[in-house]
C-alpha cells in the first residue's frame, strides 16, 4: 500500500513539472528532466528495474546542471574544473562509505552542480538539490522540494566576483578528501571506483592551479597595460606598440599626441567625477575615428597618444582631421552638455627621432605648438625644440611671479572716433622677468591656460586694473577699464559674485568695468559661457567679445550671447583703407552690431586712413598705435594730461 502511495505521489509531482512548463514558470527542458526523474523514480517504486533508481538521480542530476547554465549562462573555464572535483570528489568518499549507486550520484551531482555554480545558490536551485538528495535516499521525499523549485521564479544572476572564499574553502575540502583517501588506500583496500575519482579529483585540481596562475598572469599583465578608467592601453602600452613598429625594417611609422582643450577647468569647475565621465566617452569617439590596426592609448591626465604604422605625415594629418572631428559633438555630464576640443602634435619615424622615447618628446613639442596658435594640429620642427625647453622653464617660473609681484599692466587707450575722447582702456598684462626682461602675454598667457592658472591670473588683473585706474579716476580721468577673461572663468559659476566683491573692495562703479572674452572661450560650453555672462550683465558689468570674425561664434550664438560689444579683429582692420573685402567685412560688422544694439570697437588701428574708413562706417570706438601705444598706470596719467592740453 505504501508502495503505490509513494509512486501516485511521484507520478503527481511528474506532472506538476510538466505544468509547470506548460504555464511558462520554468523552461520545458528543465521541466521535463526534472519530470522524467520522478517518473523514472515512481516506475521503481512501482516495482519495476532498480537500475531506474540511478536513472532518476541521473535526469535530477542533468535538471540541476541545466537550471545553473540557463541562469548564469556560460560558465567560467575553471567552473567546469570544479564542477569535475566537485563531483570526484563527494563520489569517492559515497564509493567509500558503501553507498548506494543512486545515493552516490545524488550526492556526487549536488556538489558538482554547486561547483558549476561557484556556490551562488537561488532558493529554486537549493530546492532542487534538496530534491536531488532526496531521489537518491528515498525519492517521495524529493517531491515536493522539486515541485516547488519548478514553480518558483528566480531572479536575475548578479556578477560572479573574482574573489569567492566559499569556492576556494570547497576546493581545498576537496582536494584534502581526496588526498586522505589515497593516502589510507596505501593501507587498506579501497573500492577501486573510489581510488579512481579520489584520483581524478586530484589531477583537476592540480591543472586548476595551473590555470589559475596563468589568468593571474594574464590578468596582471592586462593592468599593467591598461588605463583604468578607459580600458584603453596606458603609456607603458603605447611605447611597446611604438618599439615595435619601429623595429619592423623599412617601415615609416607616426605619433600623435592629443592633447585635450579647456579639460583642467572643466575639472576644476564641474569636478574630477564629470572629468572622468568626459575621459570615458572620449576613448570610443577617438576609436571610431581610427583604423582597427592603429594604437591608441591614454598617458594619463587628458592626453591621449595615436601609433600609425605604416605612417606618414599626410596620413598623420589625415588621422589629426579625423580625430579632432570626432569630438565635435558636445558630451553629456550630470545634464550638461560640454563642448571639448583637442590640439595634437605629430612626429614621424625615422625623420624627426630614432627610438620611442625622442618620438614622444617630438610629439609633445608640436602639441604644444598646436595649442599655442590654435590650428588643430602641427607636424613636428626641430627649431620648436628652444622654444619647448623655454616654455618648462616659464611654465616653472609663472606661479613664483604671481607671487613674487613680477607681473605688471599697461594699459591700450580706447578712443571715439566720432569725437576722438578717450574714455576707457584696455589692461594688458606684461611679465618682467627678473632673467628675460619684460615678456608679451604670448610668451606665457598659452602657458596660464595650460597649467590651470588662467582663474589666479586674471584675479591678479582685475584686482590691478581696479586699484590702478581707480587711482586715476580720483585723478579726475573719467576711465572705464577693460580686463579679458581666460577661457577657465567662462566655466566658473561664482565669476560673476567674485567680481561683485572685488569691486565692492575697491569702491569701483561697476558700470565702468568691462570683460572681453573670446570667441573660441565662449564655444567651448556655450551653454554655461551664457550663464556666466547673464551673471555678470545682472551685477552691472558690461561685456564685449574680443577678436570678432576670428573664432566661431555664429550668428545664432551672438544673438543670444548678448553681449554690449563687439571688437572686430586687427586683421581684418590692419588692410582696411586697401583691401575691398576687409572694408565690406568690417562694414558689414558695423551695421550687424548697430541693429543688435551693441557698440562696435576696432582693434588694431595703426593709420589716419584706417580711423578715416572707420569713421566713414561709422564705428564707434577704435584702438591701436595710431591712437596710442600699451602703456604703465603712470604713463597713461602723463599721456592723458598731454592730450587734454593739446585739445
Amino acid at each position: 500500500m505504501f508502495v503505490e502511495a509513494a509512486g501516485g505521489v511521484l507520478v503527481c509531482g511528474s506532472l506538476a513539472c510538466v505544468v509547470a512548463a506548460v504555464v511558462g514558470r520554468r523552461s520545458w527542458l528543465v521541466a521535463v528532466l526534472f519530470a522524467l526523474a520522478l517518473a523514472c523514480a515512481a516506475a521503481d517504486a512501482f516495482g519495476a528495474d532498480s537500475w531506474l533508481h540511478a536513472v532518476a538521480c541521473g535526469f535530477g542530476f542533468a535538471g540541476a546542471v541545466t537550471m545553473v547554465l540557463q541562469r548564469l549562462g556560460k560558465p567560467l573555464r575553471l567552473s567546469w574544473i570544479d564542477f569535475v572535483m566537485g563531483g570526484c570528489a563527494v563520489g569517492a568518499l559515497s564509493a567509500t562509505t558503501g553507498a548506494e549507486l543512486g545515493a552516490t550520484l545524488g550526492a556526487s551531482g549536488v556538489a558538482a552542480a554547486l561547483g558549476l555554480a561557484r556556490w551562488r545558490v537561488s532558493t529554486a536551485l537549493a530546492l532542487a538539490l534538496i530534491g536531488l538528495i532526496a531521489l537518491g535516499e528515498l525519492p517521495v521525499l524529493a517531491v515536493l522540494p522539486v515541485a516547488v523549485a519548478m514553480w518558483l521564479k528566480e531572479p536575475p544572476a548578479t556578477p560572479s566576483p573574482v574573489f569567492n572564499p566559499i569556492v576556494l574553502a570547497a576546493l581545498l575540502a576537496y582536494a584534502a578528501a581526496a588526498m586522505v583517501l589515497l593516502v589510507v588506500g596505501q593501507f587498506v583496500s579501497l573500492p577501486a571506483d573510489a581510488a579512481t575519482l579520489a584520483t581524478i579529483t586530484m589531477l583537476a585540481g592540480m591543472a586548476r592551479a595551473g590555470l589559475t596562475v596563468v589568468d593571474r598572469l594574464k590578468h596582471s599583465h592586462y593592468q599593467a597595460v591598461t588605463d583604468d578608467l578607459t580600458g584603453l592601453g596606458n603609456r607603458r602600452q603605447l611605447l611597446d606598440a611604438l618599439r615595435e613598429a619601429i623595429a619592423v625594417e623599412g617601415q615609416h611609422v607616426a605619433l600623435l599626441l592629443i592633447d585635450l582643450d579647456g579639460f583642467k577647468e572643466l575639472n576644476d569647475t564641474l569636478g574630477h567625477h564629470a572629468g572622468d565621465e568626459v575621459l570615458r566617452q572620449i576613448g570610443p569617439r577617438l576609436e571610431e575615428a581610427l583604423h582597427p590596426e592603429d594604437t591608441l592609448a591614454r598617458l594619463g591626465g587628458d592626453e591621449f597618444a595615436v601609433v600609425l604604422a605604416p605612417g606618414d605625415e599626410a596620413s598623420a594629418s589625415a588621422a589629426g582631421l579625423r580625430l579632432r572631428s570626432s569630438l565635435e559633438r558636445s558630451f553629456s555630464v550630470g545634464g550638461i552638455r560640454v563642448h571639448i576640443d583637442a590640439s595634437i602634435g605629430i612626429a614621424l619615424f625615422p625623420e624627426h627621432s630614432q627610438d620611442a622615447l625622442g618620438l614622444l618628446q617630438r610629439a609633445d613639442v608640436a602639441m604644444y605648438e598646436a595649442k599655442r596658435t590654435r590650428t588643430g594640429h602641427e607636424v613636428y620642427l626641430p627649431e620648436r625644440d628652444t622654444h619647448s625647453r623655454r616654455r618648462l622653464e616659464l611654465l616653472g617660473e609663472l606661479r613664483d611671479a604671481l607671487a613674487n609681484d613680477e607681473l605688471i599692466l599697461h594699459y591700450q587707450p580706447k578712443a571715439d572716433i566720432a569725437t576722438g575722447e578717450v574714455h576707457g582702456v584696455e589692461a594688458l598684462v606684461r611679465w618682467a622677468h627678473p632673467r628675460r626682461g619684460l615678456l608679451m602675454p604670448s610668451d606665457f598667457l598659452p602657458l596660464a591656460d595650460h597649467s590651470g592658472l588662467g582663474r589666479s591670473l586674471t584675479a591678479f588683473v582685475l584686482d590691478r586694473a581696479l586699484v590702478e585706474i581707480g587711482q586715476r579716476r580720483s585723478e579726475g580721468f573719467d576711465l572705464s577699464v577693460a580686463v579679458n577673461l581666460s577661457p577657465a572663468d567662462l566655466l566658473d559659476l561664482g565669476l560673476p559674485s567674485d567680481v561683485a566683491r572685488t569691486l565692492e573692495r575697491h569702491a569701483f562703479p561697476a558700470s565702468c568695468l568691462r570683460l572681453e572674452v573670446s570667441e573660441d572661450a565662449v564655444m567651448a560650453d556655450p551653454e554655461r559661457s551664457l550663464e556666466v555672462l547673464r551673471g555678470l550683465r545682472a551685477i552691472g558689468v558690461a561685456t564685449a567679445l574680443d577678436d570678432f570674425g576670428s573664432g566661431h561664434v555664429s550668428l545664432g550664438h551672438l544673438k543670444h550671447l548678448g553681449v554690449d560689444e563687439i571688437k572686430i579683429d586687427r586683421s581684418f582692420v590692419l588692410r582696411l583703407a586697401e583691401d575691398e573685402r576687409d572694408a565690406a567685412i568690417v562694414h558689414t560688422t558695423v551695421d550687424l552690431g548697430r541693429r543688435l544694439g551693441m557698440k562696435v570697437v576696432a582693434e588694431g588701428v595703426e593709420t589716419v586712413e584706417a580711423w578715416d574708413a572707420l569713421a566713414v562706417l561709422h564705428c564707434d570706438e577704435a584702438q591701436g598705435f595710431f591712437l596710442g601705444r600699451p602703456m604703465t598706470a603712470t604713463a597713461l596719467a602723463g599721456w592723458m594730461r598731454d592730450r587734454a592740453a593739446a585739445a
